[in-house]
């Protein structure tokens, strides 16, 4: 006999699960992604306000089964605009301009949780969503420097790589989504 093991659940985030996710984010910035910088990462200090109090926004959390009910396993996020344009060059936020663009962000899985596909199925939903919602394009960007962050993206459906720019202090790499990557 074997066990049924429940697979992961994606949805959107409510206000419960704030202090949950903010716990898992300030660990993920500290773990793995340098530590917290206010310049590029403000939400996290106004979760509610960022994702649930703000139109075209959208915090997405993926549970799985613990021992003792559901465990956060991963964030994504859906923000309005691209890139912030002190951050990249100038080309890259003219291609943005004049656009309803969706960005995808905090897609962060706990280590522990991963291979599991919560990767996966949080970026699917949260690219969908940003779809759905008339976002075109949607764009995202990644730190190469994270152990398989660019593997993930460049493996993801759709994905289509704008720009590297490596070296900055950041191992950014920048990406677009196709929707048709994501039928199915």
């Amino acid at each position: 006999m074997t066990l049924a093991i429940a697979p992961p659940v994606v949805r959107a985030a409510r206000r419960e699960d704030l202090p949950a996710v903010a716990v898992h984010m300030r660990g993920m910035l500290e773990r793995e992604l340098g530590g917290y910088d206010p310049r590029l990462h403000a939400d996290i200090d106004d979760l509610a306000g960022t994702y649930l109090g703000t139109a075209g926004t959208r915090l997405f959390v993926c549970t799985v089964e613990g021992p003792d009910g559901p465990v956060l396993a991963g964030t994504a996020s859906v923000r309005v605009g691209g890139p912030k344009p002190r951050f990249v060059p100038s080309w890259l936020t003219a291609r943005y301009d004049g656009r309803r663009v969706g960005q995808i962000c905090r897609v962060w899985v706990d280590p522990a949780q991963r291979r599991l596909g919560v990767g996966r199925r949080l970026a699917v939903e949260a690219a969908r969503w940003a779809f759905d919602a008339g976002y075109d394009p949607v764009c995202l960007h990644t730190n190469a420097a994270v152990p398989g962050a660019l593997a993930f993206w460049t493996s993801f459906p759709g994905a289509v790589l704008v720009h590297d720019a490596r070296p900055d202090p950041w191992s950014t790499v920048h990406f677009e989504l196709d929707p048709a990557g994501l039928r199915g």
